[in-house]
């Protein structure tokens, strides 16, 4: 079992005792011999968690916080015109449970446009909140038409690097990026290099390929960047919601039924 909902870091467990020949590995002795071996992860514990912080992340910048802050300790009445979410589109790359979570989020509390990314469309939208569910061939559509991009994709080798300059260069200028996955499924320079620039309007980062985040890192230093050191789902009850999904699928193991939420060993998750 997987505390994590990514097992991106047990990999190399994965490769020697899961996989054989590329397949799924099978019991090689007892009662269940021959059955394929068995792997779950946290997948839920921490969703809400996420989509609680992908929805302040867009309120962070609907609502011009940092500028609000600096009109305050400057003295300034700055009587601008005020963003609304409301009408907003939100696209979700990758749409588990925490894609979802935070779909269903934006959708009962501001009425968002909901725009769902998954590897095959076909599997549509278990959470009934998706106005489109699009697969992954049609991403730069979603890439063009939404206000917020939530990626929250887990590290398999077909993840790696999946947000690069193309779907970058895609976003609108006033859309907002929001990396909630893993920080490997996103081209990090050219992320930076279009928030450098203005192309996107900004970015809430809580994961990244390398971690800690090295101070050379440009992201640091932007002023467009809501940063945070991969803790948005570390919440005082952390523990406890990656414990209990843990016990649901032990109670269920013991019993011989299916697991609550099985990895597929050879997509890694």
């Amino acid at each position: 079992h997987s505390f994590a909902a990514g097992v991106d870091g047990l990999t190399p467990f994965i490769q020697a005792c899961l996989l054989k020949d590329g397949e799924a590995a099978s019991v090689k002795a007892g009662d269940r011999a021959g059955t394929p071996l068995s792997m779950t992860n946290g997948r839920g514990a921490f969703s809400n968690s996420l989509a609680e912080y992908s929805v302040a992340a867009m309120l962070h910048f609907n609502k011009q916080l940092p500028r609000l802050a600096a009109n305050k300790v400057n003295a300034v009445w700055d009587n601008f015109v005020m963003d609304t979410m409301e009408g907003k589109t939100v696209g979700l790359v990758g749409y588990g449970s925490i894609g979802q979570a935070t779909a269903q989020m934006a959708k009962a509390a501001f009425g968002c446009k909901i725009i769902a990314l998954r590897r095959q469309a076909a599997a549509g939208d278990p959470a009934g909140v998706a106005d489109e569910v699009l697969g992954f061939e049609e991403r730069d559509k979603l890439f063009r038409e939404c206000d917020f991009v939530v990626c929250s994709l887990p590290k398999t080798p077909d993840t790696i690097g999946f947000v690069g300059k193309a779907e970058i260069s895609a976003m609108k200028s006033s859309a907002v990026f929001i990396s909630i996955g893993r920080g490997a499924a996103v081209d990090e320079d050219a992320l930076a290099e279009a928030l450098a620039a203005g192309r996107i309007k900004g970015a809430a980062l809580d994961v990244f390929a390398q971690e800690p985040l090295p101070p050379s890192s440009p992201f640091w230093r932007l002023g467009n960047v809501l940063l945070t050191a991969h803790n948005a789902d570390y919440t005082a009850d952390y523990l406890q919601l990656g414990w209990d999904v843990f016990e649901e699928n032990a109670a269920l193991f013991a019993k011989d039924e299916e697991l609550a939420t099985p990895v597929d060993v050879q997509r890694g998750y």
